[in-house]
């Protein structure tokens, strides 16, 4: 099966479109268009054109009236355009870019310039649409999650739960902890967003069994007797048969997950536990996290029965094995969480800590294994978009553009031809233009006092560039990081001899 792009190149120079088709490659699937009237009709015709290649003066109907045409019936959302001119004024370009396009290439052709904005272009809206499909999925999951829980929580209703809604919040809480501290610590357990989130969701049910344990026996201040051990024990039986009995598709994600935590919560790791003496690995995952924060929640709260243990005597409990053996990973993951688990309990935790990595997230979208946070991913498209939105309303002028994480810098003219281009972080960009270290200083200073909310600064600088020096006025914003308090992640800008800076 055919998978390749497919690009719209409309030009009325046959010349034209056989050249950018050299330039590209055999890459990707080609529709050609003599015309504006050609080009609409092929959208039309056409479901699935990633890309649209788009000269300006074309007889019946030249590029800016495609775009207007494009920009009413919406499609220009969905299909990216780059303009391809020898039309260089600023206020062409300026036009084009208010019509919708994402990109302007002028004449002379540069092989290489059209080769990566291509790429560029082609990737951005690659990753766009898949974000926003997957943040469509993630939405549509975790309704369909609640409809299940608060089905399941009116079964319950009128019913007395024994657990208080703080025991509920900490297992939630330190169940979605003790899972991203595990995949940080090892690769046995390759959870994706999805599984967390199904399983922190999941562990709030884990307990509902004890609805159907008598109230003299759940509810008693004193030691129980064996008698009365050997009952509350059913709790974890009766909560998975609670989720079975239910009219529910057993192998959904959710209501299997559910089912396996409530009945397996209290096994333990060399066989001793309860209800069937699971040991190791026999035990999924999701029940041995819940198992081991249930074991700390309840040594930690006060109940009926008994005072609580302070954190510190808590913790040690569960690593001296006082309270059964646990999966020896899972105790590492507690250790390491036992600042974050004592402020769980003075009610301090900072939702900010569970921000995933960048990196390991990024590396589930492109592999397609999991649905990413959807705060996430929404950040993702702001920044791109930022970028876009800056090139625009600059466009005619010499750019910039620098990534922080990876030290990729690349300049070009007003002609989108490259001035400069490094991938080293520690290239002395001020030297390569001439710059004097006055300037410099002083620019650094301004780019330490940007912040997310002043993110732009501008100046005069003397510079260097193809030969000439001369003032240019330099205007740089800065970008930031979604997941990273404070931390910025590029700078996009522009230097222009010819304007004055806004």
């Amino acid at each position: 099966m055919n998978k390749r792009q497919k690009i719209l190149i409309v030009d009325d120079a046959k010349f034209n479109r056989d050249i950018l088709k050299e330039f590209l490659g055999e890459t990707y699937d080609y529709l050609e268009a003599e015309n504006g009237n050609q080009a609409i009709q092929m959208i039309g015709e056409n479901i699935g054109i990633d890309l649209m290649l788009l000269d300006i003066n074309m007889p019946q109907m030249n590029g800016f009236e495609v775009l207007k045409i494009m920009k009413r019936s919406q499609c220009i959302a969905e299909t990216p355009v780059i303009m391809i001119s020898s039309e260089d004024a600023v206020d062409t370009m300026r036009k084009a870019y208010e019509l919708g396009i994402t990109d302007y290439i002028t004449r002379p052709f540069d092989s290489v310039i059209v080769k990566k904005r291509v790429q560029n272009t082609l990737g951005l809206y690659m990753n766009q649409k898949h974000l926003i499909n997957v943040v469509y999925d993630q939405v549509y999951e975790k309704e369909e999650n609640n409809n299940i829980m608060i089905r399941i929580m009116g079964n319950i209703l009128g019913s007395r739960n024994s657990e208080s809604r703080e025991h509920i919040l900490h297992i939630k809480t330190a169940t979605e902890m003790m899972l991203r501290q595990l995949v940080k610590v090892t690769d046995a357990y390759p959870l994706t967003e999805a599984d967390i989130a199904l399983i922190t969701t999941a562990s709030s049910l884990h307990d509902i069994g004890k609805i159907r344990i008598p109230e003299e026996i759940l509810n008693k201040p004193g030691r129980l007797t064996d008698e009365e051990f050997k009952i509350m024990k059913t709790h974890s039986e009766l909560g998975a048969a609670i989720i079975k009995d239910m009219d529910f598709p057993q192998d959904h994600p959710l209501v299997h997950t559910a089912w396996e935590i409530c009945r397996w919560h209290h096994e333990r790791w060399d066989g001793k536990g309860y209800p069937d003496g699971l040991k190791g690995e026999e035990i999924p995952i999701s029940a041995q996290v819940v198992s081991i924060v249930d074991v700390y929640d309840a040594l930690t709260s006060e109940r009926c029965y008994k005072k609580a243990f302070d954190h510190g005597t808590a913790i040690q409990m569960i690593l001296d094995g006082q309270c059964g053996q646990f999966n020896p990973i899972l105790l590492k993951c507690l250790k390491e969480l036992s600042i974050q688990f004592s402020k769980m309990i003075d009610k301090e935790i900072d939702e900010n800590n569970y921000y995933h990595e960048v990196q390991r997230l990024s590396n589930e979208i492109l592999s397609n294994r999991s649905l990413p946070n959807q705060n996430y991913s929404q950040s993702v498209v702001k920044v791109m978009q930022e970028k876009i939105d800056f090139f625009k309303l600059n466009s005619g002028m010499n750019s910039i553009d620098y990534n922080a994480i990876s030290g990729q810098l690349t300049i070009l003219n007003g002609k989108q031809q490259i001035l400069c281009q490094r991938d080293n972080p520690n290239f002395n960009l001020f030297r390569e233009f001439g710059v004097n270290e006055e300037d410099v200083q002083h620019i650094q200073v301004l780019l330490h006092q940007t912040s997310v909310q002043n993110k732009e600064i501008s100046v005069q600088i003397k510079a260097k560039v193809e030969n000439d020096s001369q003032m240019y006025k330099l205007k740089l914003h800065t970008l930031w990081s979604p997941l990273k308090k404070d931390g910025y992640i590029g700078i996009v800008g522009y230097f222009d001899s010819g304007r004055q800076i806004p």
